[in-house]
This record gives structure tokens, C-alpha cells and sequence, in this order.
């Protein structure tokens, strides 16, 4: 007597969902190679924060931190220049603008008031969703969120001296994604 076995699993055979994964647009591609560049660029900044400028060291250091700085406007230009094909996208792309502006503000004021803004305007850098592509997206942003709060922990970009608030420097908590 012999029994039948299928050596295939149940549901292999049926089509696969749009919603069961996370597929790249350019925008997303780009997002992710942005948060690497970022990270990088962070990193060499720290590394040069503390460093007397005539240390043999600084010159390299110095270097390597303008050569970050130039990768992470590389990325920032990549996502400015891609278009948009799905909702979830345009979150992306406002959180890379908004950090671009960061690190570009001329002064601790101008970048508190493009921090702070982060949060007045939350909705602007959310993704709504339970899908797949949703919540790779929020991850996303949460990331980047992450990266704020390291940004404004350099002394390059926020100066606490400028300010009477003790408080005015401190970084924003960022929401866990769901």
C-alpha cells in the first residue's frame, strides 16, 4: 500500500502577492544608499569634532569628511532628480530634502527651525499603510530620523552657546516603526 506525498508546498503553487513584499522603486534605491552616505558622512565628522586642526591626522580627516559631505549631496541630487512612482515615495523624498537643508543651514538657528519642523509637520515624513512596502518605508524613515538626532549632536551644525535654552539642543525622539 503506498501513500501519496506531494513534494511541493501548499501555496507555492499559488500567484504571489503584491502586498506580501517590498520591491525598489528609485526613489527607495536611492533613500538607501542616501542613509549609508549619511551614516558615513556623520562618522567623519566625529571624527574630526574633537581634533586640533594642526594635527597631522586633521588634514586626512578633513578629507575624508568633505569626500562624505560631497557623497551624501551625490545621493541627495539622485533622489531630487528621480520621480515619484508610488505614494509611499514622496516621504522619502521630503526627508532627504529636509536633511539636505540641514546640513546646508548656515547657522544653529536656521538648523533648530528646520529641525523643530520635522516635528511640527510629523504627518509630512509618515507612510500610512500595513503592507510590506509600507512598513520598509517607515523603516526607513525611522532611520533617518535617527540620523537627525545624530546631526544635531554635532557641534558643526548646532552651537548650544548660541542659545539662552539649555533645552534648545536636545534631539528629537524619534517614533519606533509599527
Amino acid at each position: 500500500m503506498a501513500i501519496s506525498m506531494t513534494s511541493t508546498p501548499i501555496g507555492v503553487t499559488e500567484a504571489a502577492s503584491a502586498a506580501a513584499h517590498f520591491t525598489h522603486t528609485t526613489i527607495s534605491r536611492a533613500f538607501s544608499r542616501f542613509l549609508g552616505a549619511l551614516a558615513s558622512y556623520i562618522e567623519a565628522e566625529r571624527d574630526i569634532e574633537d581634533v586640533a586642526s594642526f594635527d597631522p591626522a586633521f588634514l586626512d580627516w578633513h578629507r575624508d569628511a568633505e569626500t562624505a559631505r560631497d557623497t551624501v549631496r551625490a545621493r541627495i541630487d539622485e533622489i531630487r532628480a528621480a520621480v515619484s512612482t508610488r505614494a509611499e515615495d514622496q516621504p522619502l523624498k521630503r526627508m532627504a530634502l529636509l536633511i539636505s537643508a540641514l546640513i546646508n543651514s548656515g547657522s544653529s538657528a536656521e538648523f533648530l527651525s528646520l529641525q523643530m519642523s520635522f516635528k511640527r509637520h510629523a504627518k509630512l515624513f509618515t507612510c500610512a499603510g500595513t503592507d510590506a512596502t509600507a512598513r520598509r518605508v517607515r523603516q526607513m524613515l525611522y532611520t533617518a530620523g535617527l540620523r537627525l538626532d545624530d546631526l544635531a549632536g554635532l557641534s558643526a551644525c548646532v552651537d548650544p552657546a548660541e542659545f539662552d535654552d539649555p533645552q534648545a539642543n536636545v534631539g528629537l525622539t524619534v517614533p519606533a516603526p509599527t
